[in-house]
């Protein structure tokens, strides 16, 4: 839990009051390799951060599972748009090593921050960083070439791509598995 707190904080300050009423709402849990943790993510009722492990985030797409997004040790994990699902987007959660997550209900996360500004705070400031990364990616599919985000890939994202199936890697990248092959041989 320790840790869990120390993300958040490097994030925003938190008060003491705050940190114990964080730790009463969450709780750790184990699950298995290839456990579909939640079926439907904009359905969920829970957010997650990862302890230990690797997760991945798809959709299925003409039989094809498409990578959105991957999740490592000191990632935040939930429903962001549990509100206003988009009709057939339905994301899957998919753990790809044996995991250790921390949750929290959403009820007892609104239920926080009703409670402490400076939980409200925090959760807006996670939303601008997530915000942010996803503008990145859309960006990335719109202007770099499949060479250039697998780069970037492998300098930002070492340990999955050590660790993430070469499919769901090129999926998240918007190419399929033969093209990735022939971005990773070494130029001469």
């Amino acid at each position: 839990m320790e840790q869990f707190i120390t993300f958040l904080e490097n994030i925003s300050p938190l008060s003491e009051k705050a940190k114990i009423a964080i730790m009463a709402t969450c709780k750790e849990k184990e699950y298995p390799k290839n456990h579909i943790l939640v079926s439907d993510l904009a359905l969920g009722n829970k957010y997650y951060f990862i302890v230990n492990g690797l997760l991945r985030v798809f959709y299925c797409k003409k039989n094809n599972e498409i990578t959105d997004w991957f999740g490592e040790k000191n990632t935040l994990l939930g429903p962001l748009l549990s509100s206003q699902k988009l009709p057939n987007a339905i994301h899957s959660v998919e753990l790809l090593e044996n995991s250790t997550l921390i949750e929290v209900h959403i009820w007892d996360l609104e239920f926080l921050c009703s409670e402490f500004h400076e939980i409200e705070r925090l959760g807006r400031l996670i939303a601008i960083q997530t915000a942010i990364k996803l503008q990145y990616k859309i960006e990335s599919m719109l202007f770099m070439t499949a060479r250039q985000r697998y780069e970037f890939f492998e300098k930002e994202n070492l340990s999955i791509l050590q660790k993430a199936p070469l499919g769901h890697i090129a999926s998240y990248l918007g190419m399929n598995q033969v093209t990735l092959s022939r971005i990773r041989i070494p130029k001469k």
